[in-house]
Formats: structure tokens, C-alpha cells, sequence
């Protein structure tokens, strides 16, 4: 009897903890992406009509001539970051493999 009232007890305070935990983490998901009724703060895209598009980037709109010329020069550093090492591995696996050819 003694057992199963500590076990219920535990279980009750795990389940509040977890309840708990869950609102503590909801709350922090809200601070940082906002409310889901409101519109996203640090980037936001509207279809606007006739395939125009308007972009807005921590609140500043951002101009384009056309969607398909913007530059993303993080992608394209992160492409040629890629390349490098693609390249890098290729040569070292090639040399490691002529080491152990007959």
C-alpha cells in the first residue's frame, strides 16, 4: 500500500512536470517565431499578382527587377565551400587508394 501511494505521487509530479515543460517550451517558440496568428518578423513573402512577389526581410522590404535574379550570397559562398571540399575529398581518396593499388 505504502509502495503504490509513492508510485501514484511520483506519477502525479512527472505529469505536472512534463505539463509544465511543454508550456514552458510553446512560450519560447513564440518568443523567438512569433505568434502563429501574426506574420513571421525576420522573413516574409506575399504573392502579390502576375507573379510578382514581395519579399521582407527583418521588416525592410527588399527590391528585386525579378524573383529569379536575387543573389543569395550565402548559398553561393556555401556552393563553392562545397566544391572545395568535394574536390579536396576526391584527391584525397584517389591518393590513398593509389597507395594501396597492386
Amino acid at each position: 500500500m505504502n509502495v503504490t501511494i509513492r508510485l501514484t505521487g511520483l506519477l502525479v509530479i512527472l505529469l505536472i512536470g512534463v505539463v509544465l515543460g511543454l508550456q514552458t517550451a510553446e512560450r519560447g517558440i513564440y518568443k523567438v517565431s512569433g505568434l502563429p496568428e501574426q506574420q513571421t518578423q525576420t522573413f516574409s513573402i506575399k504573392k502579390i499578382d502576375n507573379g510578382q512577389m514581395e519579399i521582407a526581410v527583418m521588416g525592410k522590404q527588399v527590391q528585386a527587377r525579378a524573383p529569379g535574379q536575387m543573389v543569395n550570397y550565402m548559398s553561393s559562398a556555401g556552393q563553392s565551400i562545397g566544391q572545395v571540399v568535394k574536390a579536396g575529398t576526391k584527391i584525397t581518396v584517389e591518393w590513398i587508394a593509389s597507395i594501396f593499388e597492386p
